[in-house]
C-alpha cells in the first residue's frame, strides 16, 4: 500500500498541466446523485488563461486539496489561486468564462473528492481579514449597542474572542466554530440556539460579474444552517455586525465555558470537518447515531468519533471516498433504525466518479 507521500506524488503527476492552458470541466448529460445532489461527470477542454499573468496574488495548478481541508483529503485543484487584493478577485470573476469557481476559507466542513476540483478554486483564507473598531451607539431605551465590520477572511474563535474585548454579548456560543465569518454567513454557522445571522446588519459580497454590492439584512433569508441570497453565487468579502453591550466578566465566562466544554466533547485531536449532520428537529443528530451503535464505526481510516457520533474523523489515511462511503452507511442505519432523514451539513464538492 502506498504511503501519503506517494499517493500525492502520483495524484499530481497525473494531473499535471504546464503553461497557461488548462484542461476544465464540461457537464455531460449522465449524473451521479451522491447525498442527494447531482454531480455530473465531467470532460475535459480548453481555455487560455493568460489573464492570471495579471494577477498580483499567487497561483498554484494541481494544488492538493488536502493541504487546505480540515478532513486532510481531497485531489488536485486546477488552479488554486490565493489572492492578494479585491481587484484580484474581480479579474478572476470577469475572465474565467465558463470555468466554475469555487471559494475556500478555513477548508472545514468540507469533503472533497479524491479526484480533487476541476476548474479555479479561490482561498481567501489570507486576506479579508480585518476587524474594525466597534462604533459604540445608545438605543432610545438607553440600552447600549455597536455595530462592527469584520472581513470574511476572520476566524469566528477570534472574532468571538476579540469583541468580547469591548465586552460586546450575542455570539460568545459561536466561539467554538473553527471557520471563517465568511464561510459561517453562507451556512448561517450556529451553536447552542445562537446563529450569526441573530447579528448580522448587512454583508457586502462581489457578484458573478465581479462587480461589489451591499445587502441588507432585510434582503437575506437565515434558515437552519443555510442563508438564501437575492441571487446564487458571488464571494462574501465583509459583513457588519450589531451586539449588545454586556457585562464583560460575563461575556469572557461564556466563551470559557464554551471552549471547555468543546475539549472535553469534540475530537479535537483528530482531523476532522465539525458536525456532520443537522440536528432533526426536536433531537440531535449525535444522539440518534449513537443510539444506532455506530460510536466507533469505520470504514477504512474513516470513522465515527468515539468521542462525539455526529463528528467524523480522519485516523490518518482516509480517502474522501470512505469518508462518503461512511456518511451515507450512517444516514442509511438511521433511517432504518429511526425512520429519520439525516441530512449533511457538511459540504461535498469536486469531481466524484
Amino acid at each position: 500500500m502506498l504511503n501519503d507521500p506517494w499517493k500525492s506524488r502520483l495524484i499530481r503527476f497525473a494531473h499535471m498541466n504546464h503553461g497557461h492552458n488548462v484542461h476544465f470541466a464540461t457537464v455531460t448529460d449522465v449524473p451521479k446523485t451522491i447525498l442527494g445532489k447531482k454531480f455530473f461527470k465531467r470532460n475535459a477542454m480548453t481555455r487560455s488563461m493568460k489573464w492570471l499573468d495579471t494577477l498580483q496574488g499567487e497561483v498554484r495548478q494541481n494544488e492538493l486539496m488536502s493541504r487546505h481541508t480540515s478532513l486532510c483529503v481531497g485531489g488536485p485543484a486546477d488552479y488554486f489561486i490565493i489572492p492578494k487584493s479585491l481587484e484580484d478577485i474581480k479579474t478572476i470573476l470577469k475572465n474565467r468564462g465558463e470555468m466554475p469557481v469555487f471559494v475556500l476559507g478555513e477548508g472545514t466542513n468540507l469533503l472533497v473528492a479524491d479526484r480533487g476540483i476541476s476548474g479555479i478554486v479561490i482561498s481567501i483564507k489570507e486576506i479579508f481579514k480585518a476587524i474594525q473598531t466597534p462604533i459604540f451607539s445608545r438605543l432610545s431605551s438607553g440600552e447600549e449597542v455597536a455595530s462592527v465590520r469584520v472581513g470574511a477572511g476572520a476566524k469566528m474563535s477570534y472574532l468571538v474572542k476579540y469583541l468580547a474585548k469591548y465586552s460586546l454579548t450575542g455570539i460568545e456560543d459561536l466561539v467554538g466554530i473553527p471557520g471563517s465569518l465568511g464561510g459561517a454567513v453562507v451556512m448561517n454557522a450556529g451553536a447552542d440556539g445562537t446563529e450569526i445571522g441573530d447579528v448580522i446588519r448587512s454583508v457586502t459580497r462581489i457578484n458573478d460579474d465581479g462587480e461589489v454590492e451591499v445587502l441588507t439584512r432585510e434582503e437575506l433569508v437565515f434558515q437552519y444552517r443555510k442563508t438564501t441570497f437575492p441571487t446564487p453565487g458571488g464571494i462574501v468579502i465583509e459583513a457588519e455586525l450589531k451586539l449588545k453591550k454586556g457585562d464583560h466578566m460575563a461575556v469572557q465566562k461564556a466563551i470559557d465555558q464554551h471552549l471547555d466544554r468543546r475539549r472535553q466533547k469534540q475530537p479535537l485531536t483528530l482531523p476532522n470537518s465539525g458536525s456532520v449532520f443537522k440536528n432533526p428537529e426536536g433531537d440531535t443528530a449525535g444522539r440518534l447515531i449513537e443510539e444506532a451503535g455506530l460510536k466507533g464505526f469505520s470504514i477504512g481510516d474513516a470513522a465515527v468519533s468515539i468521542k462525539h457520533a455526529n463528528f467524523i474523523v480522519n485516523q490518518g489515511g482516509a480517502a474522501a471516498a470512505d469518508i462518503l462511503e461512511l456518511i451515507e452507511t450512517v444516514q442509511k442505519v438511521v433511517k432504518d433504525k429511526t425512520g429519520i432523514d439525516l441530512e449533511t451539513e457538511i459540504v461535498v464538492t469536486g469531481d466524484w466518479d
